[in-house]
């Protein structure tokens, strides 16, 4: 049990993008999840997600230390060279979610109880966003709430936090900060996106022609796409844009947006996850 006045932080590294031939595209059999990870679990816990920002987890987001953290983390990129990050709304979004999951059900983890990561959580609630995220997690338990001093303290005392922080790739921040009671769950995320889509993705699709519609005009140009399962790097090249018709059964995807990086090759970006129905 945690006494009153420690802190206890935790960190999460982020996914990278990788560079494919376009002659290593392949189609392998159909995506299935883990056992206990279906659609159903992931639907659950979008809703719950959501739910968290509604609720605050029984508690309420402590806004102006947010908008604090960001000062204080750019003025610690300053001192060592790295450049000032911008804030996120979709970054703040899901780092809010999980402070308020925290604060909810009373733990303190990257992990959630259901087995979905920091990676997972923008792919469910960063709708428009190409890329993932490392995540900076802090908790006080005190008489008052914790201030952005406090907080960025408990990550200073940690090197593994304070590297995420002061990453000089990172050009992206979003807090989250939720109070219930005595205790302060704090997230932060900081990422260096590949791009964005030009409108959110729908968490539940029906026809692909919804997703092609939005994939079309994403920043940077996306020449095509393909979709993978989200728990599964083995099967990320499983479904290409050209067999989607056949192949796209009701399941969990994670869109990979490929762009050209030259006549011969692809990056291929991680992209939001949505449940086809």
């Amino acid at each position: 049990m945690l006494k009153a006045g420690s802190p206890l932080i935790a960190s999460g590294v982020a996914r990278r993008s990788l560079l494919a031939g376009i002659g290593s595209l392949v189609a392998l059999p159909a995506l299935a999840a883990p056992p206990g990870i279906g659609p159903d679990a992931w639907v659950a816990y979008e809703a719950r997600l959501r739910a968290r920002l509604d609720d605050a987890g029984g508690g309420r987001f402590n806004a102006p230390v947010e908008r604090e953290l960001l000062g204080l983390t750019n003025a610690a990129r300053a001192s060592s060279g790295a450049s000032a990050c911008r804030w996120s709304d979709e970054l703040a979004l899901t780092a809010r979610a999980h402070a308020a999951d925290l604060a909810d059900r009373g733990y303190v983890e990257h992990l959630a109880p259901e087995g979905f990561d920091p990676s997972h959580r923008i792919g469910v609630l960063a709708r428009r966003m190409l890329g993932s995220a490392s995540e900076n997690i802090a908790y006080r338990q005190a008489g008052t709430p914790a201030s952005a001093q406090e907080l960025m303290g408990i990550w200073r005392r940690s090197e593994r936090h304070w590297v995420n922080l002061l990453a000089p790739t990172h050009d992206q921040v979003g807090f989250g900060v939720a109070v219930r009671g005595d205790r302060t769950y704090c997230v932060g995320l900081y990422a260096h996106p590949d791009g964005e889509l030009a409108a959110p993705l729908p968490f539940k699709v029906d026809t692909v022609a919804a997703l092609s519609r939005i994939l079309d005009q994403g920043s940077p140009h996306i020449d095509s796409f393909s979709f993978a399962d989200p728990l599964d790097e083995a099967a990320r090249l499983a479904v290409r844009q050209d067999a989607v018709a056949t192949r796209l059964t009701p399941g969990v995807y994670q869109v990979r947006p490929w762009v050209r990086v030259d006549a011969r090759r692809y990056q291929i970006l991680w992209g939001p996850i949505f449940v086809r129905v």
